[in-house]
């Protein structure tokens, strides 16, 4: 097998690679016009949602006071959509506990502060290695 050969093998790899791509990419944009089209004909449709009534859980001081804050940072021009409560609130036990496994990951500046000595040994009778003079290990 020669390099011409080679390289028209070559080629032909790359232009069917190309038009395999280019064919999905037709496709893909076919499919992606058609539901296009579906679902603006259904929006056209659609008949438009009712006025919904304030959320029962949230107190009407409340909600009052966010269509002010909405409207003092827009200067009347905001609008309030939407006003949800949380779902719920976290247990203390949850929030301990992610507490304390996000304080597990801190880096620690001083860690002679945050751990305890060993005194089951003495430290004075074992000297150091740098104590010695020669930090390589040499005699």
């Amino acid at each position: 097998m020669d390099i011409a050969d080679a390289l028209l093998m070559i080629a032909t790899g790359f232009g069917v690679t190309l038009g395999a791509l280019a064919l999905l990419w037709l496709i893909s944009a076919a499919i992606g016009r058609l539901f296009a089209a579906t679902g603006a004909a259904e929006a056209a449709t659609a008949p438009v949602a009712a006025e919904q009534t304030p959320n029962a859980g949230i107190p009407p001081s409340h909600l009052a006071a966010i269509a002010a804050a909405v409207a003092a940072i827009t200067d009347g021009r905001g609008r309030v959509v939407s006003v949800r409560a949380p779902a719920h609130l976290a247990s203390a036990w949850a929030s301990e506990g992610r507490a304390d496994q996000l304080a597990s990951h801190r880096l620690r500046w001083h860690w002679e502060a945050a751990t305890t000595r060993r005194t089951d040994h003495p430290t004075a009778a074992r000297p150091s290695p740098a104590a010695s003079g020669d930090r390589k290990g040499g005699s």
